[in-house]
């Protein structure tokens, strides 16, 4: 076949445009460390290996024929096909992070994952017994075609954000793809045309380049997309602990407005009774002023650590509680157990979250010292993927909860679990002690 002058021009500029666009992605993923943006700098950089490879007149003024019977082209086409394709597929994995969780889709990645080594070892059988090796080239171009397709048809349907762009760029190399495929189809029925025996590459050379453009508009809308989303968690951020801080000034002044006027009220008495000479009054009376202030001085340090962002993450808040069941305790004698299965050491949690898990737990350990007269209270903390499970357990005389009034901060316990989208379980028979447990969903 004779060269076609404007194809090869189309060649010499789609090669220098290719290796720019390696290039132009490896700098953008040392810039912003994303992994998807390395696995596509990778794949162009096999395509424009393996379109080096497969063009030898245009790039190296080798005769095509002469190469393509070249031992050295007989060992890397193939391999160089299959990595091309099987980085692509990486790309799209990590790029639709959520997509191939999808059962199906999962499916597919996971078999065409499998299938690229198998057809790895496939092409070195093949070499070895010299067998014709087209099937190799059909097979590894197909399946990798099957999760692209599985993605355009999942993101069409559930309309996902800046995925516009992305598909048309599937569509581009999956149709140039397609193309290629039939190309090489014709060639070998011997359909003689300037597509199937001179340019058979032409096309998926066409849907990389649509895909590379589409690629670097999806790039610019998802980060455009990202900051937005950033700017909106940042203000529901702001207006969360604002409200927050709110809910904490009204309780903090009811509680010092309370605390001050029943010191006020005890200290005045306490003179009263001094005059009095009623030595067992005034004693009683200084008694319930420091328990009132030794109480607020709690409640201020409880608020102090709610708002310290240095305490926000989970085993700060495991520690926390286990400090204060250990407190509560000594007076008592209980021991104290804490059972902890293996938890994220950085899985943080928002103010109000870590507020009311405390408090709703504090509440359980105050109920379980008072009045479950056991010997021992154990605190269990379980983490399951993206649920976290709080259990304070004692061994006590326990009580029937089917018939049980709502009092002893059931309710408000109940309330505090609501507040925070969790799960309140109470279990408890006489005599068999009581579990009071919280479910929540964590991200």
């Amino acid at each position: 076949m004779h060269q076609h002058r404007a194809i090869e021009i189309f060649y010499l500029f789609f090669q220098g445009a290719l290796c720019f666009q390696v290039l132009i992605f490896f700098i953008l993923y040392l810039i912003t460390k994303r992994k998807y943006l390395l696995l596509y700098s990778l794949f162009l950089l096999l395509a424009a290996s393996h379109f080096f490879i497969n063009a030898p007149a245009t790039f190296f003024n080798i005769p095509e024929e002469k190469a393509w019977q070249s031992p050295w082209y007989n060992l890397l086409n193939e391999p160089v096909i299959i990595a091309m394709n099987f980085s692509y597929l990486l790309f799209l994995k990590n790029f639709y992070a959520d997509i191939p969780q999808h059962t199906n889709i999962k499916k597919l990645f996971t078999t065409a994952t499998w299938i690229a080594p198998a057809l790895l070892a496939l092409f070195v059988i093949f070499t070895i017994a010299d067998v014709n090796r087209d099937i190799i080239f059909f097979g590894v171009n197909i399946i990798s075609l099957l999760p692209a397709v599985a993605i355009i048809v999942y993101a069409f349907k559930t309309n996902l954000p800046f995925s516009r762009f992305l598909l048309y760029g599937l569509i581009c190399y999956a149709s140039g793809t397609l193309l290629t495929i039939l190309m090489n189809l014709l060639r070998n029925m011997e359909v003689r045309h300037l597509f199937t025996f001179g340019y058979p590459l032409l096309f998926i050379r066409l849907g990389v380049l649509g895909d590379m453009f589409f690629l670097l508009l999806v790039i610019l809308k998802k980060w455009h997309w990202q900051e937005q989303q950033l700017a909106v968690e940042k203000i529901s951020t702001q207006l969360t602990m604002e409200k927050l801080r709110n809910k904490l000034s009204m309780e903090l002044h009811d509680d010092i407005g309370a605390t001050l006027s029943g010191l006020s009220m005890y200290g005045h008495l306490a003179g009263e009774q001094l005059k009095n000479g009623d030595t067992t009054s005034v004693q009683n009376s200084l008694t319930v002023i420091q328990e009132s202030a030794i109480e607020m001085v709690n409640k201020l340090n409880d608020i102090v650590w709610f708002t310290n962002p240095t305490q926000d993450n989970l085993p700060k808040l495991i520690q926390h509680i286990e400090e204060y069941a250990r407190k509560m305790t000594r007076a008592k004698g209980i021991l104290v157990e804490i059972h902890t299965d293996p938890i994220s050491q950085h899985q943080q949690l928002s103010i109000e979250k870590r507020r009311n898990i405390y408090l709703l737990c504090k509440e359980a350990i105050n109920n379980a010292v008072k009045y479950s007269e056991g010997t021992l209270l154990e605190l269990k903390v379980v983490q399951e993927k993206d649920i976290i499970a709080f259990s304070v357990i004692d061994n006590g005389k326990g009580f029937d909860a089917a018939t049980v009034r709502k009092g002893n901060g059931l309710d408000n316990m109940q309330q505090r679990a609501d507040d925070i989208g969790a799960k309140l379980l109470l279990q408890s028979n006489e005599e068999e002690g009581t579990i009071i447990s919280i479910r929540l969903k964590i991200t």
